[in-house]
């Protein structure tokens, strides 16, 4: 046991300490480590695997950015064509009211 205190000026201070122990000291047994080590392939193993799927993901992601890009152009080429439909026809408005007058 060890017991420590701060003193006045702040310092720590140890002011018990008793060497002997009142209980066997125990060590862990060998069969434990093994365990360890399949717990660690295991661990290994599925970060390699989220490592994989993170790379995976990024790769979707990416292709689906581009999807969408391409998605946007094709969406803004299609708004330039309506866009010119309409203005055509609104050029037309005042010929097709003067043939419609002349009927």
């Amino acid at each position: 046991m060890i017991l420590v205190k701060s003193n006045k000026a702040g310092k720590w201070v140890v002011t018990k300490f008793v060497k002997d122990h009142n209980h066997p000291v125990v060590t862990a047994p060998r069969e434990v480590h093994p365990a360890m080590d399949e717990k660690d392939k295991k661990i290994q193993e599925l970060t390699t695997e989220i490592r994989g799927k993170k790379r995976l993901s990024a790769l979707y992601q990416d292709q689906l950015t581009a999807f969408m890009k391409e998605v946007e152009e094709h969406i803004n080429q299609l708004s330039k064509k309506v866009q010119k439909v309409v203005n055509n026809l609104k050029e037309f408005e005042p010929l097709e009211k003067e043939l419609s007058q002349h009927r």
